[in-house]
């Protein structure tokens, strides 16, 4: 053989060799990830989600996302890939993820409200964000679920992948088919031509096919606007640790069906320095007092997740009073000072409270009053809540805004303050601070003329069926006053909230087809309390719909209508719509994460 022709093929030869070797290290380099070091979770993960070199695991090292779904994950793999875990296993390597692999707090507040459990009436509510994932994701999760993970791109299409694997309706939805629709059930146009011409049939253009899927697009939008890595969790990661929060909290807040709520949460540390245990002591602005023992977790540095049982839990027939059991979510601010949530309950999370705390401190902090509103003129009883309120007080440490007196203090404690006032008449419809000696809750209550309209809330809802194989969803409504404002028209931008009002509560038909009957089936509402209760699941032998003459569920949509007597002695009415539907089969919940 010619040695210049050996040469020649052994230099191509060795410079195939030499590209092969690259593009195999090419396709062998995996993307920036995140190292998992955790011995357990590299012990129990490792067997499926194998360990490389350089401390990455695959799937693992590619995911960020909240404590809930890390949750999830776990009890996945036990139900589908037989991972053996023990329960105290399971809350390590739950931490360890959460707190490794977690989200900033500028990441998970704009969906915090999935943590909290707070429901929306439709996915186009959640869906206002990202309208790029209506057609995929959204049709069977909650857009916050979605929102609160972030992933490189290829771990994204993995995830669609599992999806169609496991849910193959899921192709369907994310690749639909686009073949060319029967001629036969295309609408057509009649054309007629000239004078005696022959009429024409006239077929639509047939339109142009989207260059790219649901999938695709969906694809897009989460591999640009939640990347696995960010500033956020970069900043956060570098600084993040377990915040001290054993103190005494001051408590203000809100619950449907019982108004505005104030107290105290004691917090105490443990031996681990994420875990506390609480206690709760809560005063309504009804005078009702609820204590409460719990413990909490920090996962992540600030997000708060606990329990919380009633010492004296109320009867059944309202679970809206001192539930037996409370879960907790809220948000610890970055310097410790206050945290922000809801604490709910209900076999749906559908009860619940919105709670803001504040450390308590050394100095007089002052939350608000138990009164929404005070008409002008009027004179009576108004309670002011806060921590550190002068032992002794004169009327004349209180400042309560022009036109207003204090005539007497009733009574007083260091979180309590009840004064005697005047409210001058004539006074301008206004919102008034409550101030004392010079500390100040801004907005605390309004002064009005009139109550000129109430409003039912929440406007629209859900409730659903169950008592046997699944709970019932109830619905809690509330009748909140307004004043016009100013402009004197409703429904402005200027319009006064005075807070709820007693109202008498009842059902009415929605009428949507010509023997509706589901005023009668749906369930019941309390004519005092506002609380809908529906009723059990299953085929209803009294409930014959003439369609089929079979037994039919209880399910349908009702008015929800609110009379009130205002002081004017004029009646004031509003509705609600109310949708009575059948269970969550499929129902999504880890309330292993505040345990």
């Amino acid at each position: 053989m010619n040695m210049k022709i050996l040469t020649r093929f052994t230099q191509v030869l060795l410079l195939l060799v030499a590209s092969a070797a690259v593009l195999a290290a090419q396709s062998s380099k995996e993307p920036a990830g995140i190292p998992i070091t955790d011995p357990l979770t590299i012990a129990k993960c490792g067997s499926c989600h194998i360990p490389n070199g350089t401390g990455m695991m695959r799937r693992l090292s590619y995911l960020r996302t909240t404590p809930e779904v890390w949750e999830e994950a776990i009890k996945r793999m036990v139900r589908l890939n037989g991972l053996t875990i023990a329960p105290t296993e399971a809350n390590q390597i739950l931490r360890y993820l959460s707190n490794n692999n977690g989200l900033a707090p500028e990441e998970a507040k704009p969906i915090f409200w999935e943590a909290e459990h707070r429901t929306f009436r439709t996915q186009e509510d959640e869906n206002g964000v990202a309208p790029e994932l209506q057609r995929t994701c959204n049709y069977c999760h909650t857009i916050g679920r979605v929102l609160g993970q972030r992933r490189p791109r290829d771990e994204y299409e993995k995830l669609a992948n599992t999806h169609m694997a496991m849910f193959p309706g899921a192709e369907n939805v994310y690749r639909p088919n686009t073949r060319t629709t029967n001629p036969d059930d295309v609408p057509v146009a009649l054309a007629y031509g000239p004078a005696g011409g022959q009429p024409a049939l006239l077929y639509p253009t047939a339109a142009k096919a989207e260059s790219k899927t649901p999938l695709d697009i969906a694809l897009d939008y989460l591999a640009k606007n939640q990347p696995l890595m960010t500033p956020e969790w970069s900043a956060w990661k570098a600084v993040m640790h377990n915040p001290k929060l054993a103190d005494t909290w001051l408590i203000n807040g809100y619950q449907t069906g019982k108004g505005r709520l104030y107290g105290k949460m004691t917090v105490e540390a443990t031996a681990s320095p994420d875990e506390f245990t609480t206690k709760i002591e809560l005063h309504y602005a009804s005078g009702q007092i609820e204590t409460r023992t719990g413990k909490g977790i920090v996962y992540t540095g600030y997000s708060w997740r606990g329990r919380s049982t009633a010492a004296k839990p109320s009867s059944p027939a309202d679970p809206n009073d001192s539930p037996a059991q409370t879960r907790e979510a809220m948000l610890v601010s970055r310097d410790g000072s206050t945290m922000e949530g809801r604490w709910f309950w209900g076999g749906y999370q559908e009860f619940g409270m919105d709670v803001q705390l504040v450390r308590q401190g050394a100095e007089t902090i002052v939350l608000g009053t138990d009164r929404y509103s005070v008409p002008t003129p009027w004179s009576g009883e108004i309670h002011v809540y806060g921590g550190n309120l002068p032992a002794a007080p004169k009327p004349s440490d209180f400042d309560l805004g022009v036109g207003i007196q204090v005539t007497k203090v009733l009574r007083s404690t260091p979180t309590e303050a009840t004064l005697q006032i005047s409210v001058a008449p004539k006074l301008p419809v206004g919102v008034h601070d409550v101030s004392v000696r010079g500390v100040t809750a801004v907005k605390a209550f309004t002064v009005f003329d009139k109550v000129d309209y109430i409003k039912v809330i929440p406007d629209a809802v859900m409730a659903r069926l169950g008592g046997t194989i699944s709970a019932k969803q109830f619905a809690q409504f509330d009748a909140v006053a307004f004043s016009n404002g100013p402009d004197g028209i409703p429904g402005t931008a200027d319009d006064v909230p005075l807070g709820p009002v007693s109202a008498n509560w009842s059902l009415e038909e929605f009428m949507s087809t010509a023997d509706d009957d589901d005023a009668k089936y749906v369930g019941v509402i309390n004519p005092e309390t506002g609380l809908f209760t529906p009723s059990m699941e299953g085929p209803d032998p009294k409930r014959k719909k003439a369609s089929n003459n079979f037994p039919t569920e209880d399910w349908g949509d009702v008015w929800v209508d609110a009379s009130y007597k205002a002081p004017s002695g004029q009646t004031l009415k509003a509705r609600s719509y109310l949708v009575v539907t059948i269970p969550d089969y499929i129902y999504f919940d880890q309330p292993e994460v505040s345990q």
